[in-house]
């Protein structure tokens, strides 16, 4: 008896929303739980609440029949209700909302506060104070503790519970939550770039990413407010930047980017083994990201594309989306197959040249990259790759921008929606 082969999974005929953001680069994206806002933080010092949903039921033209395949409708919509949320004194690095109460975000900045805010409201809730400039931010499952990484590679970690009573205008009393910080980890000779607890609701794994392709394996104490190191293990040979984890109920995969170009995907239930790399990019990857079901993987570099694939197999389950910019961020929709991304300085110029071959029109481009793809079925079969000084190059995203010598034209501060059908082939 022959099993069912599994079912082919892709992505089509998207339309693209644009989302005017910002006057600066856009460093961050996150949705909240459920998929209501689209919250994104810039060198401009503001972050932006957008309505996710107007903007994914409202924007665009789906039909794209008669223009070529790697660029989709777009449409510029600046009619999509958002909240502008003001404080930070330097730019704003990274923000996350709480994975369990729907209007809280957490923000981090360069001028060494950590802000909490409630979205309905538009209004900062708490902001705190610490040590150095603030670069990453992240949650633990069940919303109780916060993370801050800063520059100086010391993580603070920040409780979320503690109760205080106020009293109100009226005079009445009140509790309301009074985060504050708890503990303090110091690395001293190690660079810290992300770090993430895995998605198990209760979980106490903490995972460490550092500069020389390192993933340390943490444990993470909530009563006790310690962190241990348990484990350790070499994931590329260059720096790795990024950590995602698959946020389906299925909780299979994590994947990595690296400073050597190379997406990693590992296994969880079999105890951390690398299954699959992504090698179709050629710059230091930035970002990446799982989509809500877990079927599919975002990426994104210095590179001119994002890649999408599926994770299981590590191959494009739709065209690359074509950008004119480094990408810092990438966020899908906590429900449905959109993607949300924003970066660097865009080049107008570039539109239809590539980043790093300028001689090379972009659809060329993608047929010369998928002939490679065939040719090189197996890709590179590990993470590795000779060692250069990319390294030597740590990423931070708030780093000063070259000048624009040549005079081209320009555009920052913009957010895209990339809104596909799924198709199943049976």
């Amino acid at each position: 008896m022959t099993s069912k082969s599994p079912k082919r999974r892709r992505l089509e005929d998207a339309r693209t929303v644009e989302l005017l953001a910002h006057e600066r680069k856009v460093n961050s994206l996150d949705f909240n739980l459920s998929g209501e806002y689209l919250a994104s933080g810039s060198v401009d010092q503001t972050i932006r609440v957008w309505d996710a949903e107007r903007a994914l039921s409202g924007g665009g033209n789906t039909n794209n029949a008669s223009r070529s395949r790697s660029t989709p409708t777009t449409n510029n919509n600046n009619n999509i209700p958002n909240g502008r949320l003001l404080g930070h004194r330097d730019s704003v690095e990274q923000l996350r909302f709480s994975p369990v109460h729907t209007d809280e975000l957490v923000s981090v900045s360069s001028d060494k506060t950590v802000k909490f805010w409630d979205v309905r409201q538009k209004k900062e809730v708490q902001s705190i104070p610490t040590h150095g400039e603030n670069i990453n931010v992240a949650w633990s499952p069940n919303g109780k503790t916060v993370c801050v990484g800063d520059k100086n590679d010391t993580l603070t970690f920040i409780d979320c519970t503690t109760m205080r009573a106020v009293k109100t205008a009226s005079g009445k009393e009140v509790e309301v939550r009074h985060r504050k910080p708890i503990s303090r980890k110091v690395f001293k000779e190690t660079e810290v770039n992300e770090f993430a607890w895995d998605r198990e609701k209760e979980s106490e794994k903490f995972f460490v990413l550092t500069g020389d392709g390192k993933v340390q394996c943490n444990v993470w104490d909530e009563t006790k407010h310690t962190i241990k190191n348990v484990h350790e293990f070499v994931a590329h040979t260059g720096g790795c930047y990024t950590i995602a984890f698959d946020p389906s109920e299925k909780k299979t995969h994590f994947a990595i980017g690296s400073a050597d170009s190379l997406v990693s995907i590992w296994n969880i239930p079999v105890g951390y083994m690398c299954l699959r790399t992504v090698a179709r990019h050629e710059t230091p990857v930035r970002t990446v990201a799982f989509s809500h079901d877990g079927n599919f993987l975002a990426s994104a570099s210095e590179d001119d594309f994002i890649d999408i694939c599926d994770p299981v197999s590590s191959k494009r389950v739709c065209e690359p989306i074509f950008v004119r910019a480094p990408m810092n961020a990438l966020a899908w929709h906590p429900k449905t197959h959109a993607l949300a991304y924003a970066g660097d300085q865009e080049d107008l110029n570039k539109r239809k040249r590539e980043a790093l071959n300028l001689d090379e029109d972009l659809d060329a481009k993608a047929s010369r990259m998928e002939e490679e793809e065939r040719g090189n079925a197996g890709g590179r079969g590990g993470a590795s790759m000779e060692e250069n000084d990319r390294d030597d190059n740590r990423r931070r995203r708030s780093g000063n921008i070259k000048p624009n010598v040549n005079k081209v034209q320009q555009v920052e501060g913009i957010v895209r929606l990339w809104i596909p059908k799924l198709v199943v082939d049976e």
